[in-house]
């Protein structure tokens, strides 16, 4: 009894979904790029002992704090070419984002209802579910500093809600948190992610200091010490790549322009519509209840767009910075909408579109699975019936919710949509848009340049295009 009443159904519903997301055959992703120079880092750890200075093949690789690749080495003694395993601990890492940022939406709205609408959309998106099914820096980053986001809004505004703060303690965990975020992937989440954030604190909420500078130093130093510490160690050993390793964006990249993230609404996928309705700042601001929390998240969000815009380096995978602003900014929208129907025509139409929206595209997927699933064999004919009739049926509900102007139904409907595809659609959705032009690697002996290198695959061989694009599908054996 004690358990359901600290882990109420709606907790259980989010943590299933969690685990849908990050550990439902998590193996099925081929290994990407990013990926691979984390665990190739990490076996290089193994056979030669550099902890301190890794390298990847032999060179140094010390591009980026190693923390990734140490969690990766101690998995890989423990459980030797297993992919699964590997991913298993970014999976953790997002499970643990997702409950922090429900955390943390309940924190500054003060509803459970906003937080878990939030949850559900933040567990939602594409990036968030695939940073949590691949073994790269990103997910350490960006999870631990969402951790250290929420204890630090903890140290600075406990005190309007409790007698006693306790700003020390979220202070040492906040510190903790941002310490493992730098050592998991240097200064790119402080810059993307804990800059804007404070920005819009210091704009909106701007919290009472009083004694709270001594706490805030205490923050301060150790997030920074394992990170200057390893610094103190890399201009000690290899001043040559001091520089490399502590540049806030690689140089490389920038001649890419200045809107190259004109589009970072769509890497929030089937909520790309409300949030371009969510960024229509004017119209909402006088309408939606939770008008501090709006505030603060477009403020949150348009600071993390400049920087991100200003950086040296731009690639697309930055943009997973954006998703707890963005999924805050959908949440105030379709929160105005579960609160109260609204009296004006506009608001009432778009509310409209995006739900019959939604489940048109439900409806449209089993058309889809027929085309490019069973008409490649990735499905039997009983499997694709059983999917068509319960496809419809999560669209049904979606259609039946918006007509019934249940903004909750809508989201539960996309919920239930992802936690089934998770479980089910995933490997022949794998299959539909994996590289169908494969060889063996055997073929990059044919190379002198690379004849003698070390590479890793499978026993049945690595995989490789013909037009020698290197498409890594495991890699437990080498050569």
């Amino acid at each position: 009894m004690s358990i359901l009443r600290r882990f109420n159904t709606d907790k259980l519903v989010m943590i299933v979904l969690c685990l849908a997301a990050f550990f439902v055959n998590n193996s099925l992703f081929p290994v990407d790029g990013g990926e691979a120079k984390v665990l190739v880092t990490a076996r290089d750890i193994i056979d030669g002992g550099n902890w301190l200075a890794p390298t990847m093949n032999g060179e140094p690789r010390l591009d980026k704090p190693p923390l990734a690749s140490w969690v990766a080495a101690v998995v890989e003694q423990l459980h030797s070419n297993n992919i699964s395993a590997q991913r298993t601990v970014a999976g953790v890492l997002g499970l643990a984002w997702t409950l922090y940022f429900f955390a943390f939406a309940r924190y500054i709205s003060r509803r459970r209802g906003f937080a878990e609408i939030a949850t559900v959309v933040f567990i939602t998106t594409y990036n968030i579910i695939y940073a949590g099914r691949i073994v790269e820096r990103d997910i350490y980053g960006y999870a631990f500093m969402m951790m250290g986001i929420y204890y630090l809004m903890k140290m600075l505004f406990d005190n309007l809600y409790f007698a006693h703060p306790h700003k020390w303690r979220w202070a040492l965990l906040a510190g903790l948190f941002m310490g493992l975020s730098l050592m998991g992937n240097g200064l790119v989440a402080a810059y993307a992610m804990l800059l804007p954030c404070v920005i819009a604190i210091c704009l909106f909420r701007r919290p009472d200091m009083t004694g709270r500078w001594l706490p805030l130093l205490l923050l301060v130093v150790l997030a920074f010490l394992p990170y200057a510490v390893w610094a103190i160690y890399l201009h000690a050993h290899h001043p040559e790549a001091f520089g490399e390793a502590f540049g806030l964006f690689p140089l490389s990249g920038g001649e890419r322009p200045w809107y190259y993230y004109w589009r970072f609404f769509a890497e929030m996928g089937i909520w790309t519509v409300f949030v371009l309705a969510a960024l229509c700042f004017p119209y909402w601001r006088k309408r939606i209840r939770t008008r501090r929390v709006y505030r603060f998240t477009m403020v949150w969000l348009a600071s993390a767009l400049v920087l991100l815009t200003l950086s040296p380096r731009k690639e697309m995978s930055n943009l997973v910075a954006l998703t707890p602003p963005c999924a805050l900014a959908v949440t105030c929208v379709l929160h105005y909408f579960a609160e109260r129907w609204p009296n004006e025509k506009l608001a009432r139409r778009f509310f409209y579109f995006n739900g019959y929206l939604i489940a048109l595209i439900m409806f449209g997927l089993p058309i889809f699975m027929w085309i490019r699933m069973f008409g490649r064999d990735l499905i039997d004919f009983g499997t694709t019936i059983f999917l068509w009739v319960f496809l419809w049926g999560i669209a049904v509900f979606t259609a039946v919710s918006t007509s019934r102007h249940d903004a909750r139904g809508v989201v539960r409907g996309v919920a239930v949509l992802f936690f089934f595809v998770e479980c089910f659609l995933l490997s022949p959705i794998v299959g539909v848009v994996g590289n169908s032009r494969k060889t063996s690697i055997s073929l990059v002996n044919q190379v002198p340049e690379v004849r003698d290198m070390k590479f890793y695959h499978n026993q049945d061989g690595y995989q490789i295009s013909k037009d020698c694009t290197i498409n890594i599908l495991d890699d437990s054996d080498g050569f």
